[in-house]
């Protein structure tokens, strides 16, 4: 893959956006691609730095930009998106979002419960409903139900929501960067919304999922004309439900969905435990601690019974300095903080 080319392609994709009609207040940052070995950014080649660590927004030569690691062949339409994306998120830090979204505490807390994934399910419906177009009738029924979850499993649904707030909008606006740069794939982002939203088994982990239904639920407030794009107010999502009424939690199919959401979370959690006994009985130790936990992949880590899973990379404080390893890991947890050792996953 030719770094420099795709960067010229996907800059040119960048340059013909009109990001304030997205989002009114953001613009493009500058942006860099890499590899294993090399980094092109700015328009040059630089050095590649522990810095540029997975698809993320960094602070580099004292600016905000976006980082992408090129691993896959993809349209330079839908690497401006996801590119965009991560701009986002700088957009987001430079304007303060801060919601106390702790993820690692989240890893730990957060509980796959069955009565919750069950009513979740129904909303997914109904925003799919709503992608659409406006109905007032599914609105209700959507704000509704949320307002139940927040009573019934506050932690869960508060956690849910932040994720919403941070990746639902950045998702809504790669969304939107595909409807103004190619109509086909933003129509093929619409179908994998679509297909992942009806199925039980796509609920895990929920931070993943938790990127489309952001990315609709900014969709439903703004059709409902019930968003606001003031830096100050930053959780729409968290106070959409000021003055609901929360509903008894029936609808229609709820037994199907309560049996579905169930075994999904049942299935879920025997994956989860096949993973940390192969792991562990390879006995592949790559790291005895203890050690504090600095970060993960919390894209799409899995906790249970005390053991964390991370995927690329792991980073950690040995006591002296934080330090990053690449690979694919189970680790097994002293407390919610403290590392006990950790296994390579393979």
């Amino acid at each position: 893959m030719d770094l420099e080319v795709l960067y010229r392609q996907v800059k040119e994709s960048v340059s013909a956006l009109d990001l304030g009609r997205i989002w009114p207040g953001f613009s493009p940052l500058k942006f860099a691609l890499y590899d294993e070995k090399r980094c092109f950014f700015d328009g040059h080649w630089v050095e590649k730095t522990g810095a540029f660590l997975a698809n993320t927004s960094i602070v580099y030569q004292g600016e905000q930009i976006a980082i992408w690691m090129v691993q896959e062949e993809l349209k330079p339409s839908v690497l401006a998106s996801k590119l965009v994306h991560e701009m986002f998120h700088g957009y987001q830090r430079a304007a303060g979002w801060d919601l106390g979204l702790n993820e690692l505490e989240a890893l730990y807390r957060y509980e796959y419960k069955a009565e919750n994934l069950c009513v979740k399910l129904r909303e997914n419906e109904l925003l799919l409903t709503l992608m659409g177009g406006f109905d007032a009738d599914a609105f209700s029924e959507l704000l509704a139900h949320r307002k139940r979850r927040s009573i019934d499993f506050p932690y869960e649904y508060a956690y849910e929501s932040k994720v919403e707030e941070i990746e639902g909008t950045a998702n809504y606006v790669e969304w939107q960067v595909l409807r103004q740069l190619d109509d086909a794939e933003a129509n093929a982002l619409a179908a994998r919304m679509r297909a992942q939203l009806t199925a039980p088994e796509r609920l895990f982990p929920v931070r993943i999922s938790g990127y489309f239904t952001g990315a609709l639920m900014i969709n439903a407030l703004l059709a409902a004309g019930t968003y606001r794009f003031e830096p100050s107010v930053r959780t729409a999502v968290l106070s959409a439900l000021a003055g609901v009424v929360p509903s008894n939690g029936d609808f229609p199919g709820r037994t199907e969905l309560a049996r579905s959401a169930a075994a999904a979370a049942d299935a879920y959690d025997a994956e989860t435990d096949a993973i940390v006994r192969s792991a562990v009985e390879n006995g592949r130790v790559v790291l005895t601690g203890p050690a504090e936990l600095k970060g993960l992949n919390v894209y799409n880590a899995r906790c249970r019974n005390g053991f964390m899973t991370s995927t690329y990379f792991l980073m950690y404080n040995d006591g002296s300095e934080d330090k990053v390893i690449p690979g694919n890991f189970v680790i097994e947890m002293q407390d919610e903080k403290t590392i006990a050792r950790v296994y390579l996953w393979e």
